[in-house]
């Protein structure tokens, strides 16, 4: 897929944005999750090609058990690949992640963290993404050196956003942009840097809490009872 369009790209130097991909995580607050991984390219880039530059990366995604469809906004069209995730702390896609960039700097080697308690789950990514190469694929690295050493600046041209989505506010952060209002923290990932990733989100379970005042309250007036009966 790269080489498609990193052939584009040689042809579109005043072009800006021309290839986005997003990675947009949705936690829920019952601990399953929804990846959607986007893969998206100007329209005004497309209209270059002979032949659609996502089609073997659309059928890879979908022989893994993604559900693909086709993604548009205004400017830019591609494709989404969903994954469904039942449980975050035993999901295959939270042990091994599927990029290769992506480094974990948690204890248990997971790229979200998760401790469970009674009255609470917490949630902790501490990663790096590593992309200060150009790329783990020889051919694709030499045409990235080769944009680089002609002056282009990669990140003016791919632009790479990590998206999370949470049921509460986090307790700390690092994310590039926030909109708190929805709860949605978006970092930008730049081609050329080790990008820090840095996320603790506390879920309390409202009704273990609820369960436990209510017994603590049971028991309360049970003793008082008791001790009123003594009198």
């Amino acid at each position: 897929m790269y080489k498609k369009i990193f052939a584009l790209l040689a042809m579109t130097v005043f072009l800006s944005g021309c290839i986005k991909v997003e990675t947009d995580l949705t936690i829920n607050k019952d601990g399953s999750a929804i990846v959607k991984d986007r893969f998206m390219m100007s329209k005004q880039l497309l209209t270059m090609a002979n032949q659609d530059p996502f089609e073997q990366a659309m059928k890879e995604k979908s022989a893994d058990g993604r559900e693909i469809t086709p993604y548009e906004t205004e400017e830019m069209k591609g494709f989404e690949a969903k994954t469904v995730i039942k449980n975050i702390d035993t999901d295959k896609w939270n042990i091994t992640p599927e990029n290769k960039a992506i480094k974990t700097n948690n204890a248990d080697k997971k790229f979200i963290s998760v401790k469970k308690d009674f009255f609470k789950t917490v949630y902790n990514i501490d990663a790096e993404f590593d992309i200060s190469q150009s790329s783990e694929n020889p051919t694709d690295a030499a045409q990235l050196e080769a944009m680089k050493a002609s002056g282009m600046d990669i990140n003016n041209f791919m632009q790479y956003k990590y998206i999370i989505h949470t049921p509460n506010k986090p307790d700390s952060h690092n994310a590039t942009y926030v909109d708190e209002a929805n709860n949605v923290y978006t970092w930008h990932i730049k081609f050329g840097d080790i990008n820090k990733m840095q996320m603790k989100l506390t879920v309390y379970n409202t009704i273990n809490i609820v369960v436990a005042v209510t017994l603590l309250l049971i028991i309360f007036l049970g003793i008082l009872y008791s001790m009123h009966r003594k009198q």
